[in-house]
């Protein structure tokens, strides 16, 4: 069920994303930057910014344009289940909860509020694993295909 929703997340090129800084070293950024380079749009989402690298940020996700149904986060668990728990009455139907080298984003209650609210989830992966992997992703991709801990029937 997981590689489907996948394959949903890759399918479509419009992507919220909550996690950017003006820390260009932020692995937020980076998935701006790798997105982008790979034709997707992405739609930051920042309280405080207007804009970041020339990209329009959104204030909340309340204000999404209404054909951006995924939703990519890169913040600590605690500010991932307040942004799940605010998605009722938005666009968003897919969330993917940041897994990296550290703990993560997600957190078993940000999925399960999620999952009562009927919006897809994906999480325990980093999303660059999957959208084109290049360079380390694509080895970190391979790595974890062999130790079989990429979701059952996920092909690449």
């Amino acid at each position: 069920m997981m590689n489907t929703i996948i394959d949903r997340f890759v399918n479509d090129k419009n992507v919220a994303l909550i996690g950017v800084s003006t820390d260009k070293h932020k692995f937020g950024n980076a998935i701006l930057n790798e997105l982008t380079k790979k034709g997707y749009t992405v739609f930051p989402v920042h309280p405080t910014f207007g804009e970041i690298q020339g990209i329009k940020c959104y204030p909340d996700i309340k204000t999404l344009p209404v054909h951006v149904t995924n939703l990519i986060l890169v913040v600590n668990p605690v500010v991932t289940q307040q942004i799940v728990s605010q998605l009722n009455g938005t666009p968003i139907r897919r969330v993917w909860m940041h897994k990296g080298a550290g703990k993560g984003s997600g957190s078993a209650v940000a999925v399960e509020t999620c999952k009562e609210a009927g919006i897809e989830v994906v999480h325990g992966f980093c999303p660059m694993m999957f959208f084109s992997p290049s360079g380390i992703h694509s080895i970190h991709f391979w790595l974890r295909k062999k130790f079989g801990t990429i979701p059952a029937g996920f092909i690449k």
